[in-house]
């Protein structure tokens, strides 16, 4: 498994001074339906550290910085891409490749 960034998120990376992303699971749960859906994210050093030792989320080097995937099986393609969608003026970031 490897990552590889879109240009456009890359230079966001850049003139924000952004390093580091996580995944994470999030599932909302009602009496009917259960959804989980990943939320993917920047996270500062101070988070980072806090995740990757009180939350066990595993980091992976890549040339922007570090993933933190979270210690339960997702399932992931062999590349990994991450990119930069905004709407309305809000940029987020978009993946493909992973799945719950």
């Amino acid at each position: 498994m490897y990552f590889t960034y879109e240009e456009e998120l890359k230079e966001y990376m850049k003139q924000k001074n952004k390093k580091n992303i996580i995944v994470e699971v999030v599932t909302i749960n009602n009496s009917e339906i259960e959804i989980s859906e990943l939320h993917v994210h920047f996270i500062n050093e101070k988070q980072t550290e806090f995740y990757k030792t009180k939350k066990n989320y595993r980091s992976i080097e890549t040339e922007m910085g570090e993933v933190l995937l979270p210690c339960f099986k997702l399932q992931y393609d062999e590349e990994i891409v991450l990119g930069l969608k905004s709407f309305l003026g809000i940029k987020s970031l978009s993946y493909k490749g992973i799945t719950v």
